[in-house]
Order: structure tokens, then sequence, then C-alpha cells
């Protein structure tokens, strides 16, 4: 495997290359299939279109993770009831918890406006958690999103918690949709070794530059 790299192209694809057990644990956002433009300038990704895709992912979690290791998934309260049903009914992974991202800052809309995410923690096994004092709301930096950010770019300290309640220097830590790279920026900074995968080019060179790879 190529540790330590943004690598282009289709994660389940790409996934399928990475060797049975080799991953001590994934953390991504992966699309929640609803299609739409994001914030003011209407930014789309792709493969958005289907709400299975990130389930389709699942098996080559479970496939590529090692024993009593874990998965953070972000996704929202549209798609969570949908997404774990499927968990539930169609894999192998147990559901641990259910963590909220409690943003510093409203989102747009009317009525009622966004202020906070889901973050579904699976287990293959019976991982260890490190960290003694791991809410299940976390508090973390608000992104500042202009035209060039990603859409659903999250913030490295929110990040870093996971990592560090989840894995010890060294572990091999994946992001499958890995966007502008924020979990890999956190791994370097944690002393992980990383795999980040992405499919919009645009991002790819984004992420790279940010991890300081070609």
């Amino acid at each position: 495997m190529n540790k330590n790299k943004i690598i282009y192209g289709d994660c389940i694809k790409k996934m399928q290359k990475i060797p049975k057990n080799s991953i001590n644990l994934i953390i991504t956002d992966p699309p929640y299939g609803d299609n739409v433009g994001y914030g003011l300038n209407n930014k789309k990704i792709k493969n958005n279109k289907n709400p299975l895709m990130n389930c389709l992912a699942l098996a080559e979690f479970y496939r590529i993770l090692k024993k009593n290791s874990s998965a953070y998934i972000f996704t929202n309260w549209k798609h969570y009831p949908f997404l774990t049903e499927f968990i539930l009914r169609y894999t192998k992974f147990k559901i641990r918890h259910l963590v909220v991202w409690k943003k510093h800052n409203f989102g747009l809309g009317w009525a009622f406006r966004h202020q906070y995410e889901l973050i579904l923690v699976l287990e293959k096994g019976k991982p260890k958690y490190h960290l003694t004092n791991f809410s299940d709301v976390q508090n973390a930096s608000h992104i500042n999103h202009n035209c060039k950010t990603h859409p659903h770019e999250k913030p490295v300290d929110l990040i870093t918690k996971m990592i560090l309640h989840s894995s010890k220097e060294g572990d091999l830590i994946l992001d499958p949709f890995c966007g502008t790279g924020a979990v890999c920026v956190a791994c370097q900074e944690m002393k992980r070794n990383w795999i980040g995968i992405e499919i919009d080019e645009k991002w790819v060179e984004v992420a790279r530059e940010r991890v300081g790879c070609l």
C-alpha cells in the first residue's frame, strides 16, 4: 500500500486493492445522496446522486479494518435513519454510539437553521478507546467556507479527538472520501500513517497541497 498519499479515483475500486485487516481506523464523511448544492456558492460534490453510495462502501470498510477497530462516519438527520437501518440489516458492524458535532455558528436556512452534524461510531470486534473525557457532544472550530473550500470540509481539531480516542502513534488511518484532506492533516499532526482517497481531481490537488505530498 502507498501510505501517506492522497489517491485519486473511485474509493470502492481503490479500497478493493487494500489488503484485508490492514487499517486501524476509518474516519470519513461520505456523500449523502441528496444531489444538492451547498452554501452561497451552490457547490456540488461528485457521486452525490445515489443515497446508497456510502452504504456500498461499508462492505469494504469492514473487510479492510483490523479486528477490534472503529469507523467514524459523518451523516445528517435526514440520512441517519436510512444509514442505520442499512448497517443493522446488511453489514456486520455494530453501532457503538452516535456523536453530535455542535457547531459554533448557525448554517444557512429558514425557520430551523442547522447547527449540528451527526457521527456514527461503528465497531468491528471490541475496540479500545483511550480518552476518558470524550463526550458524545463535541464542540470544534468553525470552517469559514468560501468558493475554494470543500462544502463538507471538517475541522482538524474535531478529527484529532477521534484519532486520539481510537488509535495510537504509527497506526494506519483511512479516509476514503477525503475531500480536501482534513483527516490526513490531523493524522500527520498526531504521527499516524494515513491514506486519503478522493474522486474529484480538484479536491485531490487541494488535499495534496495541504499535506505536502504529490
